[in-house]
């Protein structure tokens, strides 16, 4: 092992193996840590660096996305099924959606997708108005000022200083001079823009959410209120409706107590489950989404949920009719896609059965364990 002396500023450990060298003033220098000056000087990237790769970066991802929407329309545009408050259809270009969702008004976002989406579309827009002043400031005063008050005598070669590198390559004393003065001062500008922009959109969207409120108070949900570990005396509907009233809260329509058991929710999410089996199983007989033209899911719907032998025949002769064509059959024509099956076990083999008649007396008899759990 060597010795250290008390005149050294480097101590040194020295193993069989290898050598550990620790600089102490270098460590405890603030000078060195992440986020000062002399390190952006040392670590500095350039301007002209970080807009190309953000541009890459930007135009990679959105040009991803616009191939994906053209490929796989049904998936980014699933809300054009509805039929009621159906958003306006966008066209099926690579780039066709932008001109539409940029000019598209907030009320019609508001009545078809809803208050959150016109939120998020008024914060990024929010974003780009804020980005765009900044990058004006920016490129029209702090580039120019780094440009001709960036560079000391000596501090670099000043035959190869743009107006793209970081003015922290070259300039030795930040504290000092006019370039200093205007840092500065742009860093409040830029504080006043954030906080200007940041504020006015925290005051539209809470102005928004109450009229939105305003606007859904007579609703259902709105005039919904659910109340859940009452105490004894108030588990009576009379009472607990007196109890409210006495809030002066509005009017009291109507108040059901229902007592807290698990029998209910469990007999719904076997049904939920049955549900789900049930729609997979006819998204696998029609394809997802079915591209039939004569398509009704109305009919459907209540065809599959009647239990009759005429509606189940309508119902083989619409499946029929519905069902997406395959790969060509053997006198060469299309042949149409076959009902799906499902393995159901049973004593003493597993059996293949129908998968949409199994699964429809699956949810029947999940029905009746939900009535009778209510």
């Amino acid at each position: 092992m060597s010795s250290t002396t008390a005149h050294s500023t480097r101590d040194t450990i020295v193993s069989p193996t290898s050598t550990v060298n620790i600089d102490g003033p270098f460590l405890f220098d603030w000078g060195n840590a992440p986020g000062t000056g002399p390190y952006f000087t040392a670590n500095n990237v350039d301007a002209a660096t970080q807009l190309t790769s953000a541009a890459l970066m930007g135009s990679v991802c959105l040009l991803v996305f616009s191939l994906l929407r053209v490929r796989w329309p049904e998936l980014y545009s699933h809300r054009l099924r509805l039929r009621r408050m159906r958003p306006a259809s966008l066209p099926r270009t690579v780039f066709g959606w932008v001109y539409p969702t940029v000019t598209m008004s907030d009320r019609h976002v508001l009545e078809t997708m809803g208050l959150d989406a016109v939120l998020y579309l008024r914060a990024y827009r929010m974003f780009i108005y804020l980005f765009t002043v900044l990058s004006i400031l920016g490129m029209g005063i702090l580039y120019p000022v780094n440009y001709f008050w960036g560079v000391e005598d000596g501090a670099a070669d000043q035959s190869d200083h743009t107006v793209f590198d970081s003015p922290l390559a070259y300039v030795g004393d930040l504290s000092s001079g006019r370039y200093a003065g205007a840092h500065v001062a742009l860093a409040y500008v830029f504080a006043g823009v954030l906080f200007f922009y940041i504020d006015r959109f925290a005051l539209h969207t809470v102005s928004m959410r109450w009229h939105y409120l305003l606007l859904t108070r007579r609703s259902g949900n709105s005039r919904t209120l659910m109340v859940t570990h009452l105490p004894r005396e108030l588990r009576e509907a009379r009472a607990l409706a007196a109890f409210i009233g006495a809030m002066q809260v509005g009017r009291v329509e109507a108040v059901h107590v229902a007592p807290a058991t698990d029998a209910l929710d469990r007999a719904l999410r076997v049904r939920a489950q049955a549900l789900a089996k049930l729609e997979t199983a006819y998204a696998q007989a029609l394809g997802n989404p079915c591209r039939a033209r004569s398509y009704d899911a109305v009919l459907l719907r209540r065809v599959a949920l009647t239990d009759t032998p005429h509606a189940r025949d309508v119902e083989r002769r619409l499946l029929r009719r519905w069902a997406p064509k395959q790969q060509p059959g053997g006198d060469g024509g299309a042949v149409r896609r076959s009902r799906p099956t499902a393995l159901v076990w049973g004593w003493p083999l597993p059996r293949r059965v129908d998968a949409i008649d199994h699964w429809r007396v699956q949810l029947a008899a999940a029905d009746r364990r939900v009535h009778a759990a209510r």
